[in-house]
């Protein structure tokens, strides 16, 4: 199973999408939710960056094009993924609304396991994997060498729960996420260096045959009252 978990964060793909069978490709739209009337309805014409994104996969499950578009119908996100005979990513382009490439990441898979992330508008990124504690650790590195910023994964499987640090020399955030059955996240909870509640979020789901969402709601809890912040719709094509 963790093997699974490992995969993850080699290379984008089904796992890492939390799809269930072979996805050929997703579209997802995304609205402000509120209630009118008394009624959960959504706000069609609130403003996003991504208002739609569209993900394509090839038959091994890697994500090969995925594009997103603001509300006017703007492109505002493309990434083309290349990968070798494993499946491992060999490198991410993203380009801007004029097909000019603004970012490139190159990736390179060490014999341990380890994944180094070499990015031309500047930065290193280095993964491991410590499979004894079922703990992930990405560093993010500057030009000089030195440590810009450090993220963890704590996987406690027998609970459905994870647990994710980010330390940036300053402070520590962590956040505590619990899963249902199929692996969707169903609540979130942020906190500060102090161990201080920031943010409790909640998520409900509607699944299709393949027990993938097609349906997300996002609630933000505050003094235990749900109030509801975004609906994701989203149609899935399969090979």
């Amino acid at each position: 199973m963790f093997k699974n978990l490992i995969e993850i964060f080699k290379k984008y793909n089904w796992k890492e999408n939390n799809l269930n069978r072979k996805v050929k490709s997703t579209k997802t739209v995304k609205h402000s939710l509120m209630y009118k009337n008394n009624e959960l309805t959504k706000d069609v014409n609130f403003y996003y960056m991504d208002k739609k994104s569209i993900d394509n996969f090839d038959v091994n499950g890697n994500l090969i094009k995925a594009v997103s578009f603001d509300n006017r119908g703007v492109r505002t996100t493309l990434l083309i993924s290349s990968y070798d005979s494993r499946n491992y990513a060999n490198s991410f382009k993203y380009y801007d609304d004029k097909d000019c490439l603004i970012d490139r990441c190159l990736f390179e898979h060490l014999e341990n396991g380890n994944t180094i992330e070499e990015w031309d508008s500047g930065g290193k990124d280095i993964i491991k994997y410590n499979l004894e504690e079922n703990s992930i650790e990405k560093y993010n590195y500057f030009d000089d060498g030195s440590l810009n910023w450090k993220e963890k994964y704590n996987y406690f499987l027998d609970k459905n729960m994870v647990e994710w640090y980010l330390f940036d020399g300053f402070e520590r955030i962590k956040t505590i996420s619990l899963t249902d059955t199929f692996g969707n996240v169903i609540a979130n909870k942020e906190y500060d260096s102090d161990e201080n509640i920031l943010k409790k979020t909640k998520y409900d789901y509607k699944l299709d045959e393949n027990k993938n969402w097609i349906e997300k709601k996002e609630f933000l809890i505050e003094n235990n009252v749900e109030i509801p912040k975004t609906i994701f719709e989203r149609e899935i094509k399969y090979y």
